[in-house]
């Protein structure tokens, strides 16, 4: 097989990088995940609903994550925990947050290092899974009852709390949104998936597809099917390799038109799933059932699109 010089070109380069200990194109990969630039020059952070407390966890090293409460309504109603997206922060995913306290629950949501109020630094897959994880023992203290815990994470917020549910045991349904099987995934199929080799240089993998084989909760995925940034089929993924280990309470939701922002808070159909989902996964924590149910939904949502 004949290979043209620019491919020899660019592997050149990569491997030399890849050789040389690869520091400054692992913070390449880190600054282009973790998008903390786009987020903090987007979102105020002043915008606190006044029902909220706002307050501070803290590492043992001294550092900080920031991180909202928003109690619910309903007295004993359950507790989710929020993980945002790597373009957003707290203010930034203010109108899910409230959003999923309107369908009931009471939201715990952080900001990772490097986002908002929390410690000033160049995230890193170590970095916001210690976050995450730190978020999950709040989360556990809070609402001690596991029959009312619920992770929720949004496009790499998925990938966060994929890990916190193969990590961690005590929840009762994971929500997954947007989200993606790995980043060596999202590479091979960018403009640059046709360079070999190029997924290996990887050093970010969050690898979801290896790590959801280990999630026993309910999961449900939720995924527009015009979403440019994180290919839908990557939900169907997900799901293939949560049923191949345990099939109970395993769904996907497409949103036929649905884009990568902002579908979830147009229509109804959203609302049902997630309602839906609570209530299954809440009987199945009560009764310790194991039925079978997984499958797939397509519907449509008016005014999917939404705004990045």
């Amino acid at each position: 097989m004949r290979i043209s010089l620019r491919v020899i070109l660019v592997l050149f380069t990569l491997f030399s990088l890849a050789a040389t200990g690869c520091a400054s194109f692992d913070e390449w990969q880190r600054n282009a995940i973790f998008q903390t630039g786009a987020a903090s020059s987007r979102f105020s952070l002043d915008s606190v609903p006044p029902e909220v407390e706002a307050f501070d966890l803290h590492h043992a090293n001294g550092d900080k994550v920031h991180a909202w409460y928003y109690p619910a309504e309903e007295k004993g109603a359950p507790t989710v925990l929020f993980l945002h997206g790597a373009r957003r922060n707290l203010p930034g995913s203010l109108a899910r947050i409230e959003h999923w306290h309107a369908l009931g629950f009471s939201v715990l949501a952080i900001d990772y290092r490097g986002f908002g109020r929390s410690t000033a630094l160049l995230p890193s897959e170590d970095t916001a899974i210690a976050d995450a994880s730190l978020a999950v023992a709040e989360l556990k203290r809070r609402e001690p009852d596991a029959g009312k815990r619920f992770l929720y994470g949004y496009s790499l917020g998925g990938a966060l709390a994929i890990a916190m549910a193969a990590e961690h045991d005590g929840f009762t349904g994971v929500v997954v949104e947007s989200s993606f099987t790995s980043i060596a995934d999202l590479v091979r199929q960018s403009k640059w998936g046709w360079v070999p080799g190029l997924p290996l240089l990887v050093t970010q993998g969050f690898d979801s597809a290896e790590r959801i084989r280990k999630v026993n909760e309910p999961l449900l995925f939720i995924h527009g099917t015009l979403d440019s940034v994180v290919p839908h089929t990557m939900s169907d993924e997900l799901l293939k390799d949560a049923v191949a280990v345990r099939p109970e309470y395993k769904h996907v939701l497409k949103i036929e038109g649905g884009r990568h922002w902002g579908f979830s808070l147009a229509g109804e159909t959203y609302d049902h799933a997630v309602r839906d989902f609570a209530r299954t996964a809440t009987e199945a924590a009560i009764l310790g059932a194991g039925v079978s149910a997984t499958g797939a939904v397509n519907a449509s949502a008016h005014g999917a699109q939404g705004a990045p």
